[in-house]
């Protein structure tokens, strides 16, 4: 196997922040300002914004880490778990909601967008589903979520299945 062919497995926790959403209070939405990202908005491969909901956007503050940037990855932990999307600048300024996981890469081992393909892949899909816990509805561990192991090619292959997985 030459070092091109190389696939290592790290946990993903070595790769990126996994980042727990804000316990936001509903009665102190408004029509406009920051944008919370909630499970029921985040459906395969996209932000649903059929049904959008604001806090103070004062709020952003107290929010620290739950502020979501441009490009990260959003991931719902409960109900139909599993399901990614990716944070774009149209969607700024917005925070995060509990039971919804940010996962906001750090390594210079892995690109972002395969990072996102990887998680969003069905064997991901169905490694999370087997995962999860609750009789009436499941939940995702942000624990399980950080120790499970990321199968990382090198860079090049990284950006090759990327944009093979790009032109779908």
């Amino acid at each position: 196997m030459s070092m091109e062919d190389k696939i290592s497995f790290i946990p993903l926790r070595e790769l990126a922040d996994v980042i727990n959403g804000f316990s936001f209070k509903s009665n102190e939405y408004v029509d406009e300002g920051l944008r919370i990202i909630r499970i029921s908005d985040v459906q395969d491969r996209k932000i649903d914004d059929s049904n959008k909901i604001y806090y103070p956007i004062d709020a952003i503050k107290e929010i620290g880490k739950a502020k979501l940037q441009e490009s990260d990855i959003v991931m719902s932990l409960t109900g139909n778990v599993g399901r990614v999307a990716l944070i774009k600048e149209e969607n700024l300024p917005c925070g995060l909601n509990q039971r919804v996981a940010c996962i906001r890469t750090k390594s210079n081992q892995v690109l972002n967008k395969y990072l996102y393909y990887y998680l969003d892949s069905s064997y991901f899909k169905t490694k999370s589903i087997n995962a999860s816990r609750g009789n009436g509805q499941k939940n995702l561990s942000t624990k399980w979520l950080e120790n499970n192991l990321i199968a990382l090619p090198t860079l090049k292959k990284q950006q090759e299945i990327v944009d093979i997985l790009d032109t779908f």
